[in-house]
């Protein structure tokens, strides 16, 4: 065997030939189209690490932050003739690269999606009539973290939890699409026609209830916010403290579909401290210096007993109310409070095990 191989290599010398190993392999790259009225997602099996567009003038690429491992690519340009090429690359270190062309008015898309994920998640087309007279309602099997339209100026969307709400313009196009991504990151492509329909609401999971729309002014809100008021201090070991600011959470309950987060802002320096917002985080616990972090927005339905300024040597109480969840152990809830024109930037993180500790609101 030693013999052969010598001969193999004194052959590829004398014909000026290179061995070629794996690595250096060309990847062969898929042909997509796009259209101007229509948006594209890609979706691969982990986070996106890196995006190439060959012409930006042409398309657009860009990560889906509430869903990393997802990318959206869109044309710029409308009936461009050129081809160009997207390449992307993934946290795991594979790489995906595509040609782009345009694909002409009328003609059919054989992929208006690119499903890289090999089953990883649940993949849903629908097509659905859409009328300029009416909103249209679709409703989903789980709360909705993503969701975007082919054509902005022709759809404007609306999303409340798992409900997805559709106006369309007097003089939009005729046919688009509608990407829709639930917090189990399975994925929804609707077609959808401007035409005269009797249909007004599509629901694609019908076991489960209308849950979509919470009214913040509602008498359950008012008799939980009582509640609330009259709850003492349980936590005391999740908090920080910065340039004499504190943030700490002091209780956490839940009461039917609700989960109810209540943090104590004091301000001990005499400088005024005006919150510019806040924010909400599923992210992974980092591991080590370069670690990649996934992270997933979670927005409050409610808040309540809010002042966006906290003078100095004051304190005030801060409700954040929440459809109920849990984390993996393997991921934090975090919460960031950043100061208008300052520095004192707070981030507070949330464990799971606080969270599946959540006390209910009223006693049985």
């Amino acid at each position: 065997m030693k013999r052969i191989y010598i001969l193999i290599v004194l052959c590829v010398a004398a014909f000026g030939l290179k061995a070629q190993s794996p690595e250096q392999e060309s990847i062969k790259a898929k042909n997509i189209y796009v259209s101007f009225d229509f948006v594209k997602h890609l979706v691969f099996p982990v986070q996106v690490s890196d995006i190439e567009v060959g012409e930006k003038e042409l398309i657009s690429a860009e990560r889906v932050e509430e869903a990393p491992h997802v990318v959206r690519l869109c044309a710029q340009s409308e009936d461009f003739e050129k081809e160009t090429n997207v390449t992307v690359v993934c946290i795991d270190g594979s790489v995906y690269t595509y040609h782009v062309k345009y694909i002409a008015n009328g003609l059919v898309d054989p992929s208006p999606n690119i499903y890289e994920d090999n089953g990883k998640w649940e993949h849903n087309d629908y097509q659905a009539d859409v009328s300029d007279m009416h909103m249209a309602e679709f409703f989903f099997p789980s709360d909705i973290i993503y969701g975007t339209q082919g054509n902005e100026m022709s759809f404007a969307l609306q999303s409340y939890n798992n409900q997805l709400k559709v106006s369309t313009a007097k003089d939009a196009v005729e046919n688009s699409n509608l990407f829709v991504i639930d917090k189990n990151m399975n994925t929804y492509s609707i077609v959808i026609r401007r035409n005269e329909t009797s249909v007004f609401t599509y629901n694609y999971d019908d076991k489960r209830e209308y849950t979509a729309h919470i009214d913040v002014n509602s008498e359950v809100m008012d008799k939980c916010l009582q509640e609330l008021r009259t709850k003492k201090r349980n936590i005391y070991s999740v908090g920080e403290v910065k340039n004499k600011f504190e943030l700490s959470m002091s209780n956490l309950y839940v009461h039917e579909d609700f989960m109810f987060f209540i943090f104590d802002l004091k301000n001990k320096s005499y400088i005024d401290y005006d919150i510019e917002f806040v924010k909400c985080f599923q992210r992974d616990i980092k591991k080590s210096k370069n670690a990649i972090q996934q992270e997933t927005t979670i927005d409050p339905i409610y808040t309540k007993d809010f002042e966006t300024k906290i003078k100095g040597k004051s304190a005030n109480r801060l409700v954040l109310g929440f459809n109920k969840f849990t984390i993996p152990d393997n991921k934090i809830f975090e919460i960031e409070l950043y100061e208008k024109g300052g520095g004192r930037h707070m981030k507070l993180a949330v464990e799971n095990k606080y969270i599946i500790r959540a006390e209910p609101l009223f006693e049985k």
